[in-house]
């Protein structure tokens, strides 16, 4: 979409995804969705599939923003789909962007790693390649890497993702990769307490840079559509947070939540803050020992990542029960837990499969409707070559040559060519008919449309004018050798073996040459090839006399 603002020229509809652009980017998502809809409306009322798959793309960046994930899923596909169906490349990175995201946080780690590999793949592919789409998509991801278990590759494309924004001054986006960096290293380091019993190192964390100078002193204007940048600045705050409980400091984290809390309270209604937030007071309630607050504080958690479909945090959530239950000795109670959590897996594995076959299917629809859209285009191809072909003889027709001619005169001007018309007539074609019969006289016309094809080069064209009337168009013809394409013609012609035709068979033609003029149009070079024609006719009669 342009940055700049549309002139009220432009149809409705893009109006309306601009302004629905700038209100995600700005963060007001329930702004942004009902422009979004409506100019979904206007384009589908003017059978725009472009702005139609721009609209719901928009739909479900706003969705995913509130967390609406399974219809954030829904209509990235549905935007996906439309695009690739489109063919536009960078509009379906974009959309597989967003679907990557979603499906990593709903977790289909798979197809989130799927998704997320094929945007990269086509925005680097791009015609229309552009940095800030693939630094985005590099986000993504490691994202998906990240909620895969693959901390290594998270941490390669994160950084590579943070030093793409960087590179073309976009200081404030790049803080969208410097929080997944973070949070990616923090979910390495909670699964490793989970599965060792204890952090085995808070280095990797700690290291993570902070924010850089350009960003904290002038933070300019956010353009990505996916990093609200206070939104990114407060989830960024939260992992230094959580840094900050881990090493002791309960005081210092409590005070920032409390921070992110009084934000919240005041508007800033983010899920994605307000879930890690959750998290964050739980940490801080464990560290304390204070068990009934942890456990309440990891309730709520469960509850709100399940209402906010984020399997990723509510998977969370579990474990953090698990081991709360653990730490007090309550076996039976973290038994149930982790059967709950094993048994949320089973279902987002199947949930999984389902989309896959819902996905196949509709790439055996997409490949239908591509080879019948093939079928069409050949049909339509085939029904054009008849209309320009002669059904008799298989040469080109008089219709056909209306079309080329001009073009062909206008290029030889400029090229100073002489293309030449050679105008052929079969002698008493009338008397063939009525002496042999008419289907002798078909099989003429088709052999004599072979002998003067046999006269054809690249560039040139033989055309039956109808009856027993043909035209040969040579792209160029030096004037010296016009005569003696005449009688080569008209050689070819009555040397022909005729009787293998029919018994008794003998045909003869006219043919005259004439040069196109700077002037002419097809009918005043016709009537000078017909002139040319019976001057030939008459000195080869007065030759026979």
């Amino acid at each position: 979409m342009p940055d700049a603002p549309l002139l009220s020229s432009e149809p409705t509809h893009v109006t309306l995804l601009f302004q629905a652009q700038a209100a995600l980017t700005r963060g007001d998502v329930d702004f942004s969705q009902t422009l979004s809809k409506s100019a979904l409306l206007h384009a589908q009322r003017q059978n725009d599939a472009a702005g139609q798959a721009r609209a719901l793309l928009y739909l479900a960046q706003g969705d995913r923003q509130l967390s609406h994930l399974r219809r954030a899923r829904e209509t990235a596909e549905r935007a996906a789909q439309m695009f690739q169906t489109h063919g536009d490349a960078a509009g379906e990175a974009e959309a597989l962007t967003t679907l990557a995201n979603v499906l990593s946080l709903m977790g289909h780690s798979a197809d989130g790693l799927e998704a997320a590999m094929l945007a990269l793949k086509l925005s680097q592919s791009s015609p229309a390649r552009q940095p800030l789409a693939e630094a985005m998509a590099c986000n993504y991801l490691g994202v998906a890497y990240a909620c895969s278990q693959s901390f290594d590759n998270a941490a390669e494309l994160l950084e590579r993702s943070v030093r793409m924004f960087e590179a073309q001054g976009l200081w404030a986006e790049s803080c969208l990769p410097r929080y997944h960096q973070r949070y990616a290293e923090m979910h390495r380091c909670f699964l490793d307490r989970y599965y060792h019993g204890t952090f085995l190192s808070l280095d990797r964390l700690t290291q993570i840079a902070g924010l850089p100078e350009q960003v904290t002193s002038q933070p300019g204007s956010v353009r990505s559509l996916l990093c609200p940048y206070r939104k990114t600045r407060a989830l960024l705050d939260l992992t230094h947070a959580f840094e900050l409980c881990w090493q002791g400091d309960l005081d210092e984290a409590s005070r920032r939540a409390d921070t992110i809390s009084a934000s919240v309270a005041k508007g800033m209604r983010q899920p994605a803050v307000i879930l890690l937030e959750m998290w964050l007071r739980t940490e801080i309630a464990w560290a304390a020992e204070d068990w009934m607050s942890a456990e309440a504080h990891a309730q709520r958690l469960l509850q709100s990542a399940a209402r906010a479909e984020n399997e990723h945090l509510r998977a969370t959530a579990y474990l953090l029960l698990i081991q709360i239950y653990s730490a007090q000795g309550k076996d039976l109670q973290a038994q149930a837990q982790q059967r709950l959590w094993k048994m949320q897996e089973m279902h987002l594995r199947k949930e999984a499969l389902h989309s896959r076959e819902e996905r196949v299917e509709w790439q055996m629809r997409v490949r239908a409707d591509r080879q019948a859209s093939r079928h069409l285009e050949e049909k339509t191809r085939h029904l054009e070559r008849l209309a320009m072909q002669d059904a008799l003889t298989g040469l080109y027709n008089r219709r056909y040559l209306e079309q080329i001619v001009p073009a062909l005169l206008s290029d030889a001007t400029e090229r100073q060519r002489a293309p030449a018309l050679v105008f052929v007539d079969i002698d008493h074609f009338k008397q063939i008919n009525d002496r042999f019969s008419h289907l002798v006289g078909d099989e003429v016309l088709r052999t004599v449309g072979r002998i003067l094809s046999g006269f054809v080069r690249e560039g040139d064209v033989s055309v039956r004018l109808g009856g027993d009337e043909f035209v040969v168009l040579f792209s160029h013809v030096e004037a010296q050798s016009s005569t003696s394409v005449v009688a080569r013609i008209h050689k070819a012609v009555n040397e022909f073996d005729w009787h293998s035709v029919h018994p008794g068979l003998s045909v003869s033609a006219s043919a005259g040459l004439a040069l196109a003029d700077s002037q002419d149009t097809l009918a005043s070079w016709l009537h000078r090839c017909d002139l040319q024609m019976y001057v030939e006719k008459d000195s080869r009669y007065q030759d026979l006399a």
